[in-house]
């Protein structure tokens, strides 16, 4: 079964704003139906155990920390641009 995965959408300059925006989505790569529930909307595999689930979590958990990391580098970056700018 595939799983979904996060993501990290970043925005140089929001149309709306002109600032950096950033969000978080879902990779849309599941094909199988859960109880009823659309294989798009499921965020992990089918989990047997709590073990399997406590994997789930914890990968989710390390995309997390990953999209972290890349938005952090970004707005920082772009804060960095424009201090210089502003100098």
């Amino acid at each position: 079964m595939e799983t979904k995965s996060l993501d990290f959408l970043y925005l140089e300059s929001d149309p709306r704003t002109g600032q950096p925006s950033a969000c978080i989505c879902v990779k849309p790569t599941g094909t199988q139906d859960y109880a009823g529930v659309k294989a798009e909307r499921l965020v992990s595999a089918h989990c047997m155990s709590f073990i399997e689930l406590d994997a789930e979590l914890r990968r989710l958990q390390a995309e997390l920390d990953g999209i972290r990391a890349q938005a952090k580098k970004k707005f920082y970056q772009a804060e960095a641009v424009a201090v210089a700018a502003g100098a």
